[in-house]
């Protein structure tokens, strides 16, 4: 079984909109392949393969787009595949692929999440999670150009999915205090509780959106980790009220309750959207229209991608002396910063 054996099933398909994206499945070259729910235009593929082409490899990196309820099959192929030396695992797939791996790092295991796998010298899969870290190197940069210290600011999380795991974890681990909130309360009551237990005290604090505006203007950083590759809250500044079906009386009524919660905010507060669209999300685009540091999701994806590569990597780019500064500095201008 092989990567095109997915293809011919109808099970993966190459994603067409990742600038940079491999696309020739029947190469006999080595393939890290990531897996996506939807087709969007993500960084990755951009990435990883400026990198192979510095280094004169010839390695590749194929973005595939699949369903999680495949995933059994999936890993059997990557598994059996001589090719494939590991991949990412996107939006849809963080937590979903777990039960299929032979090994979890520890803090991704506590994370219940992961963003890259690799095949190890036995042919096990093995997950670990670098989303978390590379998000927290981002927002530490942003508060440090407002001369505020990620370590004791108070950050609140809009969202408990994959990757608003692995933020939690890595801002929990960088001294912050966290409070979750999310539409459904148990999940962000659940992710609080996960994070304290790992940490063995009570550094996050979990609840509903109703409790923005008595959080709000305390907070030196809002973060929306709804991480779907589509979705209709795109349309939303996830700091407003979101109420489904989205219409455009609604549009107009989440604008304004988060233009009121922005206005009871510090001035210094950092406003950050890790979603990754063609253009800016109505969220970071209000916030910057009313004077406010904002952070995308581009530098997350960037310093992941540096921690991602070098985890699969490393040993054999130390040994031609290429440096991780020199995988961020060619991963950065591939992806645009």
């Amino acid at each position: 079984m092989t990567i095109e054996t997915l293809l011919r099933e109808g099970m993966a398909a190459i994603a067409k909109q990742p600038p940079g994206n491999w696309g020739n499945a029947s190469a006999n070259i080595p393939l890290t392949v990531p897996l996506i729910a939807e087709d969007y235009p993500a960084k990755t593929a951009s990435m990883w393969n400026s990198m192979y082409s510095r280094l004169l490899v010839p390695d590749r990196n194929m973005m595939l787009v699949a369903e999680p309820k495949d995933l059994k099959r999936i890993i059997d192929v990557f598994r059996a595949d001589p090719r494939y030396r590991g991949g990412g695992a996107g939006v849809g797939f963080k937590e979903a692929v777990i039960p299929y791996l032979d090994e979890v790092t520890p803090l991704a295991k506590a994370m219940g999440a992961v963003n890259i796998l690799k095949k190890d010298a036995r042919g096990r899969l093995v997950g670990d999670n670098t989303d978390g870290e590379g998000y927290a190197r981002s927002l530490e940069t942003v508060l440090a150009a407002g001369k505020v210290p990620l370590k004791g600011a108070h950050v609140l999380l809009l969202g408990a999915g994959g990757s608003g795991r692995a933020i939690a974890f890595a801002l929990a681990n960088k001294g912050v205090r966290l409070t979750i909130l999310n539409r459904t309360e148990s999940k962000a009551r659940e992710l609080a509780g996960a994070v304290n237990r790992y940490f063995g005290s009570t550094v996050a604090d979990g609840g509903s959106r109703i409790l923005l505006p008595s959080v709000f203007g305390g907070a030196d950083a809002v973060i929306s980790v709804i991480d779907d590759a589509v979705s209709p809250l795109d349309a939303y500044s996830t700091i407003g009220d979101m109420e489904l079906p989205v219409t455009p009386e609604s549009i107009t009524r989440n604008r304004g309750t988060a233009e009121q919660l922005l206005g009871t905010a510090k001035r210094s507060l950092v406003v950050s959207d890790i979603r990754i669209r063609k253009e800016e999300t109505p969220m970071l685009a209000q916030a910057e229209s009313l004077g406010f540091q904002t952070l995308d999701g581009i530098p997350m994806v960037v310093h992941q991608g540096v921690a991602a590569f070098w985890w699969l990597y490393g040993d054999e780019l130390a040994s031609r002396g290429v440096q991780q500064t020199d995988v961020a500095e060619t991963m950065g201008a591939a992806a645009g910063l």
